[in-house]
């Protein structure tokens, strides 16, 4: 993925555990800005997102 990554592009599944509603999040790809000021999401072949898509900060130590 992208080496200037600076957001995970997450996506959401619910699941229920010990009565409980939780959430799983699946990273499926990467996001920055570029040179322009936008964002630029970089997401492999083969992927397929639907539905609800999340960017989360990137941590320095990933």
């Amino acid at each position: 993925m992208a080496e200037n990554a600076q957001y995970n592009i997450s996506v959401p599944e619910k699941y229920e555990k010990d009565g409980e509603e939780k959430t799983a999040w699946t990273t499926v790809g990467t996001a920055f800005k570029n040179d322009k000021g936008t964002i630029s999401l970089k997401i492999p072949a083969n992927i397929a997102v639907s539905g609800d898509v999340v960017l989360f900060p990137k941590d320095d130590d990933e």
